[in-house]
């Protein structure tokens, strides 16, 4: 296994991802042919994540806990529809 340096380790970017969304996006990207497929996509998606709950704070304070609590029923609708699938196979 060859020894990376710390700014790119798996650790980190996933770390600079959650922290600060817009540079880990950048890093992600520029690092993209050292990362794995996996390790790609995670960090991606974290930085997805995280960025959009970021972006929701400059929203009128109505709009981003409409979007936030809309987005986290259409997640448990989700789980309970695949849920309720499974039992009745």
């Amino acid at each position: 296994m060859n020894k990376q340096p710390w700014h790119r380790s798996e650790k980190f970017l996933l770390l600079l991802c959650f922290f600060a969304s817009p540079i880990g996006y950048v890093a992600v990207v520029m690092n993209k042919k050292n990362l794995s497929r996996e390790q790609w996509l995670s960090n991606l998606t974290v930085a997805t994540i995280i960025m959009s709950i970021w972006l929701l704070k400059f929203l009128p304070h109505q709009w981003g806990t409409i979007i936030l609590l809309t987005g986290a029923g259409i997640y448990w609708y989700q789980r309970i529809v695949k849920k309720f699938k499974k039992q009745h196979r």
